[in-house]
């Protein structure tokens, strides 16, 4: 390509006479603007000036030094991605598929189920902190917060560091499932806070501990999460919600802990796998009024949602009435206090849990210790004052929590 000097036309310097030199006329000057036009005009965009070239050119370079200097964060030389750079987070195909198939590993994630009430720690968590307190908040109570499901933790800090933990992984159970060592324990929690530097969530392996940035402290919920590898030296695995440095109250909904191949960060909630279904209880031929008809030990945690019945023969003269029970540490106590019945004459009824929350909830149990929530019963209370009834089914439907780790597992996730 021909460069303006070769395209600019020749002089020659006046000898100060005024009649030598290059003569600067109309057709000079048409020469002198093709010249320019060759090098600064783009026959394809005729309208872009110069200066508009110029402007795209610092736009496009942002907040860098040049535009070559912004396309090296994310290219190298020869064009191919650079993840080393400040865009070194974004995810190649091994990345992606690292994460693809993960569950979350947290059992109880949305703090539904509290076999102990409403001021001790929900299933499967242990409460640590001098003067620490715990609060059921959310739908229907008089703490409303809440962000996933219907309930949250409130989390109060008094003369120490509060830490509320959930073992996922312990003991035996990592020694089973050892292949984690060198994965990365992804967690996520929303947390609600008014006071800087004291709500924040952690990943401990044994080895180490991993922690979140913490709440800033404006009074929303924030997303927090933290990424930590299994250590080699790692004999189990828990995350952590802390309230730490000063008397303060927060609030934590729907925790997330996944294991990914990468150092991948999660950016949102993400339920633990739940069943829904029916405990069943039979009743054969007349049925009498007697107290623990049934029972069972669950085998993960869960929650009653409703109890349906049904009799083949209808009771008649009076109503059939059935009461369902969970363990409060002492008795067998009813999560009714208008029990499920079957008018006389009808073949079908049910009702929800309308008593002490913490009787709807139930916890896995194994052997001989008998906790809060380690045993549903149910008793038959009346059964008709003419004809009673026959035949009895009751079905408990409950939400049950799943853990991807069971077989590594004890029972219930521990």
């Amino acid at each position: 390509m021909p460069t303006i000097d070769t395209l600019f036309p020749a002089t020659v310097n006046d000898l100060g006479d005024g009649r030598s030199g290059t003569r600067t006329d109309s057709a000079f000057w048409e020469l002198v603007k093709d010249a320019i036009d060759d090098q600064c005009l783009s026959a394809t965009n005729p309208t872009v000036s110069p200066a508009d070239a110029i402007d795209l050119v610092v736009a496009a370079a942002g907040s860098t030094a040049s535009v070559d200097a912004r396309l090296d964060v994310e290219h190298n030389e020869d064009g191919t991605h650079n993840l080393t750079g400040v865009l070194g987070t974004l995810a190649t195909t091994s990345q992606l598929l690292g994460g693809i198939g993960a569950v979350n590993l947290i059992v109880n994630d949305d703090d539904m189920v509290w076999p102990d009430g409403d001021t001790s720690a929900p299933e499967g968590e242990t409460l640590a902190g001098a003067g620490a307190a715990i609060l059921r908040c959310g739908t229907g109570l008089v703490d409303t917060n809440r962000k996933v499901g219907d309930f949250c933790v409130r989390l109060t800090r008094a003369a120490a560091d509060v830490t509320l933990t959930r073992s996922v992984l312990a003991g035996a159970a990592f020694t089973r499932a050892d292949f984690i060592i060198g994965q990365y324990a992804a967690a996520g929690c929303w947390v609600k806070c008014s006071d800087p530097n004291t709500a924040r969530i952690a990943v401990f392996d044994g080895a180490g501990t991993a922690t979140s940035a913490y709440h800033t402290g404006g009074g929303s919920w924030e997303w927090l999460a933290i990424t930590r590898q299994i250590n080699v030296s790692a004999d189990r695995l828990s995350m952590i919600r802390q309230v730490n440095n000063a008397a303060a109250n927060a609030y934590f909904s729907g925790r997330t802990l996944m294991l990914l191949s990468n150092n991948l960060t999660l950016t949102r909630y993400s339920p633990c796998p739940k069943l829904y279904g029916s405990i069943h209880f039979g009743v054969g031929g007349n049925v009498s009024a007697l107290s623990e008809v049934a029972s069972m030990t669950p085998a993960r945690c869960g929650y009653v949602k409703d109890v349906q019945l049904h009799a083949k023969t209808a009771p008649t003269g009076a109503n059939l009435i059935v009461d369902v029970n969970t363990y409060d540490g002492a008795s067998q106590t009813s999560m009714f206090s208008t029990r499920p019945q079957i008018i006389a004459a009808a073949n079908n009824g049910g009702a929800q849990p309308d008593t002490t929350y913490a009787r709807r909830c139930f916890r896995g149990g194994f052997g001989a210790t008998l906790t809060a929530g380690g045993l549903i019963t149910f008793d038959v209370d009346q059964v008709g004052s003419g004809t009673a009834g026959a035949g009895l089914s009751v079905d408990i439907r409950a939400v049950q929590y799943v853990s991807a780790l069971e077989q590594f597992q004890a029972y219930n996730g521990t």
